[in-house]
């Protein structure tokens, strides 16, 4: 009996898994480039892989994965110009600056179905002053963020990354600041001309078949 109801349990998992694949407008805009196809497809090799792994092995795996591709920094191929990517742009490029390892980790995150709060987080590096994008996740509303940075292979807690002070929290097209206490959010009265384009694209992109 007890073999009987875990055969039903791995197939009902199985049953409700989703098959990512990549929607044929999307392979399409790569044209003849078949190392933009390869990427897209390995891409949805790799989501369909990971998706029955817990929560924090899914953060790391997904970190790890969105980091092993080179960047391209926008200040080098488009001087004076910030362009956030969608993850679809992203992928079929094979690079992008810090934003897009942010979107794309976040995209990838909720088509894994984990409804955790998740925000594209500004952070200032103390050291440099420079300012950098990394995705927050958080496990419950009651932990602070995990940090998931294209800089670190590591997945560390907001207070374990000494070296960032976080400025912005952007999610569902709002715009917040993370509280002294490290967890909760203030919604701020700010608008970001690169955050809004990137809305405007996403909502237009058709990246899975299904």
């Amino acid at each position: 009996m007890p073999k009987i109801l875990l055969c039903f349990f791995i197939f009902c998992v199985s049953a409700w898994a989703r098959n990512f694949v990549i929607a044929d407008e999307n392979l399409k805009l790569c044209k003849s480039d078949e190392r933009c196809k390869n990427i897209l497809l390995h891409y949805a090799n790799f989501m369909n892989q990971i998706q029955e792994k817990d929560f924090m092995l899914k953060l790391e795996l997904i970190n790890d994965y969105i980091n092993s591709i080179l960047p391209r920094y926008d200040n080098f191929y488009k001087p004076n110009v910030d362009i956030w990517s969608t993850r679809g742009e992203f992928l079929r490029s094979a690079g992008g600056d810090c934003e897009e390892y942010a979107i794309t980790k976040k995209e990838s995150i909720k088509d894994l179905g984990l409804k955790n709060r998740q925000c594209l987080l500004i952070v200032k590096e103390k050291k440099t002053s420079r300012y950098h994008m990394v995705l927050a996740v958080w496990k419950n509303l009651k932990s602070e963020p995990l940090i998931l940075d294209n800089l670190s292979f590591r997945v560390l807690p907001l207070s374990a990354r000494y070296d960032l002070e976080p400025s912005y929290c952007l999610t569902s097209g709002k715009y917040y600041k993370i509280a002294k206490d490290g967890i909760n959010l203030k919604e701020l009265n700010i608008r970001m001309t690169s955050y809004e384009a990137l809305l405007k694209k996403e909502k237009k992109e058709k990246f899975w078949k299904n």
